[in-house]
């Protein structure tokens, strides 16, 4: 009977394998290989044939009449049928003894990992958070982010998923929309929280304190802050310490079974619009979305190591930084704050093989390692040049994408992404990414490039168009707004379920989609259709412009005109001459309607955490510039 499971590296058990390598019921499959000595869970060989089982992104050719047009994979991969709890656990019953969490000189394993979140959850639950209760989590990227989320995970609960840069009317009304039955928070944001208090008395806290983590001369500094928070807000100490709940708390939780379909998280979007919506991203949105980016990315179960730089508190960070390293049982690397020699100091130290990133950490990173005399450490180089480096969240220029290059010798990865995705939907392949492209749809995920006028009628190839995505990372809506729900969801004839994205976008004969922009920021000019990051990249050719974001504003005569806000290097000495030059520059290279009517010069251009650009605070009229650099200039 033994010599019967024994597996072979071909024909129908490594097709098995495939099948069930990322589902739950795959689990006994493997410890069976395992306990044969068969290492079938090396993705060296596996992965192939998880491929065998993939169709072309895309016909070679569609008929006429063949109806609407549906790039990307299709009902390729096995999928989990469990929760982010079990998750958790899984990976621990597989990889207890391998590294599950490093920060600064403490090491977790997954068992150790596992035996904390059980005693948190069990705390939680003497707290009175059970199934369905709703916990507002408001903590930067620390080892106590990631055990509470697990913790509230296991109790069937729900994260809201706030983190620490929101501001108090964006968390009043988060708590008033939610009506969460706990907060975790720093304890440094004492004073945020004591406002927010005012409006719910009945609110618990639960204190996180990063002292102990810091070497001894941080730690003075972040008593002072602590004492300053708390004299400020005249809160001396409310609410409980994670550590003494800890203490105090049994090793083992209740026993709960949510369900997959279960709202998991509450994630707050609308960054770069301004109006607050919730998506409701489930445990099977999740746990889809970190399948795909696992086979995407080629991550090997209990091998790699995973840097966290990215804030967890968004999507983004939450899925490529905690759920889909924890589902691979890999090493995950939190780095609280950005510094750019630190970050670098860490990836050469921990030597991740994932490094997850964003356009605003990739760009100041280039500068530091440019300015080094003589060049970037080699043993530094040689770990980027050996890890699979991605980007996400904003657009990553050219520019930036050639500096890294340059440096490192290999190109960065960039992909796609939107919170009610959880996140991701497209990447590029990991082996052979084309600069300026999202790349291609993830597994499962169906997508569509529609007019945007007129959201049934498909697109040729290579025509810029609204992209529609479906696919089981799809969020379930947006939290108690059934009508801005009703605006992204639509349902075709099918039944299939479709999120309109918002972004224009291009698609070549290969496949890969190029975004072209937002279809919200599209500038209508008398009829005429102006793409804001076409004449953006324009003007950024000029040599004293830093940043530039284009915006509309409203005109009598023909609807909305084209304006250019600028940052520059140096000043703004000689405008009236770089106006010219600027307007020159534009009419060389886009049509008559594209070139800006106004140019005004700012400071900083407002971005969000991961570098989003948020152009509706630029739409008012001028009100962000700072009076000693604005200028305008009308063509």
């Amino acid at each position: 009977m033994g010599s019967m499971l024994r597996p072979t590296r071909t024909g129908w058990w490594r097709d098995a394998c495939a099948a069930a390598y990322l589902s739950d019921k795959g689990e006994q499959l493997i410890r069976r290989a395992k306990n044969n000595q068969d290492a079938i869970v090396n993705r060296r060989w596996v992965t192939p044939a998880i491929r065998k089982f993939r169709r072309p992104n895309r016909d070679s050719a569609v008929h006429a009449n063949a109806g609407p047009r549906i790039d990307g994979p299709h009902d390729t991969l096995s999928y989990p049928t469990t929760t982010l709890g079990q998750m958790l656990e899984q990976s621990a019953g597989r990889f207890g003894d391998t590294a599950a969490m490093v920060y600064g000189k403490t090491c977790w394993t997954y068992s150790q990992m596992l035996e904390q979140v059980n005693r948190l959850a069990a705390g939680l639950a003497g707290l009175g958070v059970g199934k369905t209760d709703r916990v507002l989590m408001m903590l930067p990227n620390c080892p106590e982010f990631v055990t509470s989320f697990m913790a509230i995970q296991k109790l069937g609960g729900v994260v809201v998923n706030a983190g620490p840069l929101m501001g108090s009317d964006d968390i009043t009304a988060l708590c008033r929309m939610t009506e969460p039955r706990l907060v975790i928070a720093l304890d440094l944001q004492s004073p945020l929280l004591a406002k927010i208090e005012r409006n719910h008395g009945d609110l618990k806290c639960l204190w996180v304190c990063l002292k102990d983590y810091q070497k001894r001369f941080k730690r003075l500094g972040y008593r002072a802050k602590l004492w300053q928070a708390r004299q400020g807000s005249g809160n001396n100490g409310h609410g409980q310490q994670i550590a003494d709940l800890l203490a105090q708390s049994p090793s083992r939780p209740p026993t709960v079974a949510p369900d997959p379909n279960d709202t998991a998280v509450l994630q707050p979007t609308g960054g770069t619009t301004g109006a607050l919506k919730i998506a409701q991203l489930t445990h099977r949105n999740l746990l889809a979305n970190a399948t795909q980016l696992s086979l995407a990315v080629q991550l090997k179960p209990g091998q790699d190591r995973v840097l966290a730089i990215l804030p967890m508190f968004h999507v983004y960070g939450l899925s490529t930084c905690m759920i889909t390293p924890i589902f691979n049982a890999a090493t995950i690397l939190p780095v609280t704050r950005f510094h750019g020699t630190q970050l670098l100091e860490v990836i050469h130290e921990h030597r991740p093989t994932i490094i997850p990133l964003a356009p605003a950490i990739i760009e100041p990173v280039c500068t530091i390692m440019e300015s080094i005399k003589d060049g970037p450490d080699p043993a530094l180089v040689d770990v980027l040049r050996s890890a699979v480096v991605t980007s996400g969240a904003a657009p990553l220029t050219a520019d930036a994408s050639r500096r890294f290059e340059s440096l490192v010798g290999v190109q960065i990865v960039q992909g796609y992404g939107l919170t009610e995705a959880s996140p991701a939907t497209h990447t590029n392949p990991i082996n052979c990414p084309r600069e300026n492209s999202i790349g291609v749809p993830l597994a499962d995920t169906r997508v569509r490039t529609v007019d945007p006028g007129d959201p049934t009628r498909d697109v040729p190839v290579g025509e810029p168009g609204e992209m529609l995505v479906s696919g089981p990372q799809v969020m379930t809506g947006y939290f108690k707004d059934r009508q801005e729900t009703d605006n992204v969801l639509t349902v075709d004839a099918a039944g299939r379920r479709w999120l309109h994205t918002g972004d224009i976008v291009k698609v070549d004969q290969d496949g890969f989609y190029y975004v072209v922009d937002r279809r919200k920021d599209m500038i209508n000019c008398g009829g005429l259709k102006v793409y804001p990051r076409k004449v953006e990249v324009v003007i950024n050719k000029h040599p004293q412009v830093q940043d530039v974001a284009v915006v509309s504003r409203p005109d009598a005569v023909k609807t909305e005109k084209v304006v250019a806000v600028i940052v520059l290097h140096d000043g703004v000495e000689g405008r009236d001459q770089l106006i010219d030059e600027l307007r020159a520059q534009c009419r060389e290279h886009l049509a008559h309607y594209e070139v800006p009517k106004t140019f005004e010069f700012v400071a900083k251009l407002p971005r969000t955490a991961l570098g989003k650009l948020q152009r509706y605070q630029l739409r008012k009229s001028g009100d962000v510039a700072q009076p000693e650099l604005a200028g305008k200039d009308q063509v």
